[in-house]
């Protein structure tokens, strides 16, 4: 009943993290990826399965405290950073979290990342970090549920020695998301390296580009 019932979501998540593993986002079986259901339930990618050898079948069924429904394998050791999201921002419906190299590079440094390019306006940047919280442990999720919660705006941030996470209305923002924050810490790597410090976008800068994208196409 269950496989039949949540097939498509299951199927939804498997290509996600696929993409996510396409473009070096995450590797090996770190990083985790979920969708909210419309049932209220959540489809989240199983724990300490290498994702090369992973299937849809295999993407775990739970409820927001973290009760498994369905699925051979657990779920997710971070499932409370996700669940405490979706708890506290209905309007979300999918979380990306991974530990690619330059999120985790300036999450170590504690430096929040400023609005260099359009990668980093579109997460709603300047990326934040968030305090070291042990991974696996609820307070990395309500720390983070917290930001995204005081910052509506706010589609990315940094867990502090940990990675990236992004948020969005669905699976695919969510990936672009996480995407952009890491092209965007990439940039931002390279720039640094001239010994010049970047400049970000003026308050005005950034007026003028969503004035810009809100223009009727033609």
């Amino acid at each position: 009943m269950y496989r039949m019932k949540y097939s498509t979501y299951k199927q939804e998540v498997f290509e996600i993290t696929q993409k996510l593993v396409k473009n070096d986002l995450i590797r090996l079986s770190s990083g985790n990826i979920s969708v909210r259901l419309p049932d209220g339930m959540v489809a989240i990618t199983p724990s300490g399965i290498l994702y090369d050898q992973m299937k849809p079948e295999d993407i775990v069924i739970m409820d927001l405290e973290g009760k498994k429904y369905e699925g051979a394998f657990k779920s997710s050791s971070e499932k409370a950073l996700h669940n405490e999201i979706y708890k506290t921002r209905p309007d979300i419906h999918a979380v990306v979290h991974t530990h690619s190299v330059y999120a985790i590079a300036f999450s170590a440094v504690a430096m929040e990342i400023p609005v260099i390019c359009l990668e980093l306006l579109f997460v709603g940047g300047p990326i934040p970090v968030v305090e070291y919280h042990c991974p696996g442990t609820i307070e990395v999720g309500t720390s983070a549920a917290m930001y995204f919660t005081k910052q509506p705006n706010l589609k990315g941030l940094l867990l502090k020695n940990h990675g990236m996470v992004t948020i969005g209305s669905n699976l695919d923002e969510a990936y672009q998301n996480a995407y952009n924050l890491e092209t965007g810490a990439e940039i931002y790597h390279l720039a640094l390296q001239t010994g010049k410090k970047p400049d970000p976008l003026t308050e005005k800068q950034i007026a003028d580009i969503f004035m810009q994208y809100k223009k009727p196409k033609t």
